[in-house]
Parts: structure tokens; C-alpha cells; sequence
């Protein structure tokens, strides 16, 4: 039994790959639903509210990326992890931007698949509450705190809010690279990253949060300093 049960809600059009997946959940102690597409979501939800949400990538009608959108912008703080067998590295950027926490390529591993529900359980049990945290209102890119309040680009709004999702805050420089886009020669250098961070530090001390704010980890990437709830 897993010390933190996550309801989940698998969206998966293949039934017995659906079947196989939310038994091997339940055994492993969470409470499970199962939808075969991204209509049969609503209808689920109506009486379970899931705390993290497994999509497949290819589902009839709408997609999993856009089905991973609408939920993002609906609920900022769940856990969204997209599945599929296409593992280029276009697809995957494209199931990022979407709002996912993490891309797991099929067939599952299902010692990948536990690890990656543990890492989602820590963020999900330490979401902050809006008394301790700084916010980041997404849909009007606002962030506020005891220090007031600032507006931020839709680049910075999708930066903090990967790294308000992302276990311990922590971002890799790849990671963030994924985040703000560009491919090839577009892809942005080490020092246009850390002028877009040096940007958002401003930001987040100028409304409360202790500087830096957002720390460097050497030549790993960058961890948010602060808690941050959005909303």
C-alpha cells in the first residue's frame, strides 16, 4: 500500500491495455477510474475527482495533447502523464508544452510507472496553500504575494508554472530549453536562460519572496526557492 493513494483516472482507448493498467494501480493501493476517451472524461469526474490523470497520446477525437490542455488550464496543480509508442523528440516536446508533468513512452515499465506516481505524490502531498505560498494566477499571468503584485509574460507564466509542477521545484536545463521552446539553432544559449531567470527573480522578490528566489544549481539547471500555488 502506497503511503500517499493518488486517485487516478486512466484515458486509454485500447480496453485491455485500460484494464491491465488500472488493476495494476489498484494493487499497488490507488483508487482508480478509467475513461476510452477524452469524452468519457467529464462523465467520470462527475463523481471522482482524480488527483493526477494518465492520457494516452492517440485517442479517437480529441487528442491527448488537447485533452492535456483543457485539464491543465482547468485544474493548474494536477498531475498529468502522457503515454504513447511514438517517441520522437518532437512528440514529446509538443506532450510538455502541453501542460504534462512527464512522458513515459510504451510499453510501460512498470518500475518507470511507479517511480514516476511516487515523484507526482511528493508534489501533489506538498502543494502549498494560498496563506504560504507566492500565486501565479495562469489565465491572467499575474503573480502575486505579500509584496504585491506583477504581471509576467505567457514565457515566464509557463516557466514558473513547470516549475511549480516539477518534483522539488527543480528543473534541468534541458528541461527548461523544452519549456521555452526552439529547436536547433532556435534553442535558446545558457546565457538567454539565465537572463530570463535573472527576469523572473526581480519578479518574484519584488512581491515577497526571498532572494535569490530561484537558485542555480551548478551545471544541472535551476530550483525555485519559494512555494507556488497556481491558480
Amino acid at each position: 500500500m502506497q503511503k500517499f493513494a493518488l486517485k487516478i483516472l486512466v484515458v486509454e482507448d485500447n480496453d485491455a491495455l485500460r484494464e491491465a493498467t488500472l488493476a495494476f494501480l489498484q494493487r499497488h493501493g490507488h483508487y482508480v477510474r478509467g475513461a476510452s476517451s477524452a469524452e468519457e472524461v467529464h462523465d467520470v469526474e462527475g463523481g471522482f475527482v482524480p488527483d493526477l490523470y494518465i492520457i494516452d497520446l492517440i485517442l479517437p477525437a480529441e487528442d491527448g495533447v488537447s485533452l492535456t490542455r483543457r485539464l491543465r488550464a482547468a485544474h493548474p496543480s494536477v498531475g498529468i502523464i502522457i503515454t504513447t509508442a511514438l517517441s520522437r523528440i518532437g512528440d514529446k516536446v509538443l506532450g510538455y508544452r502541453s501542460g504534462a508533468d512527464l512522458y513515459l513512452t510504451k510499453p510501460l515499465d512498470p518500475e518507470e510507472l511507479i517511480a514516476s506516481l511516487e515523484s507526482l505524490a511528493s508534489r501533489l502531498r506538498n502543494t502549498p496553500s494560498a496563506s504560504d505560498a507566492l500565486t501565479l494566477k495562469v489565465s491572467s499571468m499575474r503573480l502575486s504575494g505579500p509584496g504585491g503584485e506583477v504581471p509576467v509574460s505567457a514565457s515566464e507564466a509557463t516557466v514558473l508554472s513547470a516549475f511549480a509542477r516539477a518534483p522539488g521545484r527543480s528543473l534541468e536545463r534541458w528541461q527548461l530549453v523544452e519549456v521555452i521552446g526552439g529547436e536547433g539553432q532556435n534553442q535558446p544559449s545558457a546565457a538567454t536562460l539565465e537572463m530570463r531567470i535573472t527576469r523572473l527573480r526581480k519578479k518574484l522578490t519584488a512581491i515577497g519572496a526571498e532572494p535569490p528566489g530561484i537558485k542555480a544549481v551548478h551545471k544541472v539547471g535551476y530550483t525555485l526557492c519559494t512555494p507556488l500555488l497556481l491558480t
